[in-house]
């Protein structure tokens, strides 16, 4: 059993080298990343995945709160079935403010 424990630690900090390679990310800044995401993902039902709940008790503290915002970003963003195209759509949309088709220095 100790030998399994030990091959998925090595897997994990090794995924973790490569992701951190790979984007602008710290290997501690990842793994601080992941183990707020598996206390968000099990804060209400244990399976690995992030609810609309946990999302609205990670950004307020509180599962009950009702964001019209915070529930079209989950929706949108967050939604495993919405396409990628609709999703780089949606992000750019929240820094475009003048809606130039620009993110200019005074939108960010």
């Amino acid at each position: 059993m100790g030998c399994v424990c030990m091959k998925q630690r090595l897997e994990c900090e090794n995924s973790t080298t490569v992701l951190a390679a790979q984007t602008y990310f710290k290997v501690t800044e990842i793994e601080t990343l992941y183990e707020l995401f598996r206390k968000l993902s099990s804060s209400i039902l244990d399976d690995g995945l992030i609810s609309k709940e946990e999302f609205q008790l990670g950004l307020f503290r509180n599962s009950k709160t009702h964001s019209l915002f915070a529930d079209r970003i989950f929706d949108i963003v967050f939604h495993p079935e919405a396409p990628q195209a609709e999703k780089v759509s949606f992000a750019f949309q929240l820094y475009d403010i003048c809606q130039t088709g620009f993110i200019e220095r005074e939108d960010v």
